[in-house]
């Protein structure tokens, strides 16, 4: 393998080796809030199809993961972390364009509001890599009952317009992902 190669590969069994580290990159990277309860991660592996769990490996070490959606017309990349010991030198632009290259439809994915100096580099990044930020009113329902929801925005990358599709998207998230009926 190359030097500073990225692998990505598709985990479902919860018992794999890598399950460990993606726990703790999951817990440590994710506000609470902002993250559900890591079995509830495990048993969406067993049970629902449409969830994904991908995780990034460079020079064949682990340095993080993804965690997506197929919606079938679209991907909603839910959860996307490097490694702390992994971070910096271009790892996550890396990676993020090979799970861009591996999939063949559009991606949409939730971004906290550009309040501050971090939350508008982080959307920075993602504009870099080609996505869009929608301006769209959004709240990201809470992972836990008692937990208040969070007002976000959605980005996108490829052919779909969220000018056009924004309640459709909407929805779908809301539904598949975090159970909410409207």
């Amino acid at each position: 393998m190359e030097t500073n190669s990225i692998v990505l590969k598709e985990i479902r069994d919860t018992q794999a080796p890598e399950i460990r580290q993606v726990k703790q990159t999951y817990e440590s990277a994710f506000p609470k809030e902002e993250r559900r309860d890591f079995e509830l991660v495990k048993a969406l592996l067993n049970s629902d199809s449409r969830f994904h769990l991908r995780v990034l490996f460079r020079d064949s070490r682990y340095a993080g993961f993804i965690t997506d959606w197929d919606f079938g017309e679209f991907h909603y990349a839910e959860h996307f972390a490097v490694d702390a010991s992994q971070r910096n030198g271009g790892i996550g632009s890396q990676a993020l364009k090979a799970y861009l290259a591996s999939l063949n439809k559009p991606v949409v994915l939730e971004v906290e509001l550009p309040n501050d100096d971090l939350s508008r580099r982080r959307i920075g990044f993602y504009e870099r890599l080609g996505f869009q930020l929608d301006t769209h009113t959004y709240f990201q329902p809470p992972y836990r009952q008692r937990d208040a929801e969070l007002e976000m925005r959605l980005m996108s990358y490829g052919p779909l317009h969220l000018e056009k599709n924004f309640e459709q998207v909407k929805q779908t998230l809301h539904k598949e992902v975090y159970g909410v009926n409207h």
